[in-house]
């Protein structure tokens, strides 16, 4: 299984939680009440702990001097064969985006990581923005579980559902048209599609296409995982007319 690097240039990089802890967030300013990037983490680590979740790995990232934060949590918890669970929790200090939590998928094989917007919240820096968002990721664990039956239910779907080159390649288009694949990474999606480079990804289904414009999309995983999340939320909203209505 491979172990890839959530961040590496443009200015991000990965850190350990130690790191993590020596990053102290500016004074309260107004209402505005900056939560440390550590704090967040704990907070959804303690409660993920709470509610029988076990983290298997976790991915942490700072940005912009130290004012963005973006992790990923693996967790122990399988929604299909090779495929596990994440959260993404994200922070800032410099007022550029409130407290924020989503849950998608990785993939074993090739490390392949989608967010899905079913599950997502967020909560300014304010006064009581802690307590609140202690408040918020508590009330998400049990929509947790719902969300973990349906996304593996989401996930079959598209290993059931076949795709053409035709259908594949109207996708790409689509895709672009949409502004989730930009134009130099085009043929990459393509050769993605065409010659896998795992044997999980050779059927020609829904879930190898996904997966292919993914494996494209990795070095933005890296460079701005922030971004990157936002654009697998989109992904996934292209992909789900195609799913059957149980699934999705």
């Amino acid at each position: 299984m491979s172990q890839g690097t959530l961040v590496l240039h443009r200015g991000a990089r990965p850190v350990s939680p130690e790191e993590l802890a020596d990053v102290k967030p500016p004074p309260r300013e107004g209402r505005w009440d900056p939560l440390a990037h550590a704090a967040v983490l704990s907070r959804v680590k303690l409660t993920l702990g709470e509610a029988g979740l076990v983290v298997r790995r976790e991915q942490l990232a700072l940005s912009k001097e130290n004012n963005r934060f973006f992790g990923v949590l693996d967790l122990e918890s399988e929604l299909a064969h090779g495929v596990s669970l994440s959260v993404g929790v994200r922070n800032s200090t410099d007022k550029s985006f409130p407290i924020g939590f989503c849950a998608g998928s990785r993939v074993f094989c090739c490390d392949n990581l989608a967010f899905n917007a079913e599950l997502l919240f967020r909560r300014r820096h304010t006064r009581f923005g802690e307590q609140r968002f202690a408040a918020d990721i508590a009330a998400a664990m049990p929509k947790l579980g719902q969300f973990r039956e349906l996304e593996a239910r989401r996930i079959e779907a598209m290993g059931r559902t076949e795709v053409s080159d035709v259908a594949a390649e109207s996708l790409v288009l689509r895709a672009f048209e949409r502004g989730i694949v930009p134009a130099p990474l085009l043929l990459d999606v393509i050769r993605a599609w065409r010659d896998p480079a795992h044997d999980e990804f050779r059927p020609r289904t829904l879930w190898s296409w996904v997966n292919a414009v993914t494996t494209a999309l990795a070095p933005k995983a890296k460079a701005n995982p922030q971004a990157y999340a936002v654009t697998t939320m989109r992904l996934n909203a292209l992909v789900a007319p195609a799913l059957p209505a149980i699934a999705v």
